[in-house]
Parts: C-alpha cells; structure tokens; sequence
C-alpha cells in the first residue's frame, strides 16, 4: 500500500523551493523521527511553511470532479475511487493540516485525485515517507504570471 501525506505549502515557499522540494521534505520527515521537546520547534516551522487545507472547498472541488463517476464514493472526510477493471484504489483523507491519500494496485485511482488536487491548486506537495518519495503535484515552472 502506498500513502502519501499532501501538504498544501505556502506560495512564496513553493516557489522559493522549487527544484529544493528535498529541503521541505527533510524537515518533515526530520518532525517525524523527532523527539517531543525538538518536535515543538520542527512542528512550527512546518505550520509556518504550510497553508491549512480549506477542508470545505476540498470536499466541494473533490465531490462536483469525481460525483458522475460510478466507482467513486465520499463518506464524510473520506472520499474513495475502487476501479475494478485495473484492480486500482484510492482513499483521501481531508483533515484540517493535510491530506492522507492511501492507494493500492495500480495508480489510476491515485492519479485521478491528484489531478484533482492539482487544479484545485499549485502548491501541493506529496510525500511517502515509506518508500521516502516526495514531489509536487503541480510543477511551479508552469505556472504563467502576466
């Protein structure tokens, strides 16, 4: 199974790491492994770097992408895409600071909410800290300023 927190980093710093998203993901990982009086310190430079995920819009982004599909169903917090026909699933997890994706079999039902999550907005970054993976979902460089 492969799970990914979703983090919604602050704009500024999203560009400003762009290409350097290891520096944010070491943090991360570095509060995981953390004690709790070194913890406290790790844990406020991540809410000073992150964004709270605006949980209302999520659900309502998530849900009007994805309520025409047959294979998808939303529970509360939880939203779940189970695609039989490549043996592909995924389960999201909206809480107030991330998001939890949770997927199995093939990545269909993970890309799909990705895509979701990434023209909701261009700031997300994904990380395993399993299979230590990390990355954005939206490349900043695409991004046009006029």
């Amino acid at each position: 199974m492969r799970r990914y927190h979703i983090y919604l980093i602050e704009e500024e710093i999203a560009s400003h790491y762009f290409g350097r998203e290891t520096k944010i993901y070491e943090l991360f990982r570095e509060c995981e492994n953390a004690e709790n009086k070194h913890k406290a310190q790790l844990r406020k430079q991540i809410d000073y770097v992150t964004r709270p995920i605006p949980t209302l819009h999520i659900h309502q982004c998530i849900d009007s992408l994805l309520r025409k599909r047959t294979d998808y169903l939303n529970e509360r917090n939880v939203h779940k895409l189970m695609i039989n026909s490549n043996n592909s699933e995924a389960r999201l997890v909206v809480h107030d600071r991330y998001l939890l994706l949770e997927s199995s079999g093939s990545y269909e039902a993970e890309t799909i909410f990705f895509e979701v999550l990434r023209k909701y907005d261009s700031c997300f970054l994904a990380m395993d800290f399993t299979l230590q993976r990390h990355g954005w979902l939206n490349p900043i460089k695409e991004r046009k300023f006029v």
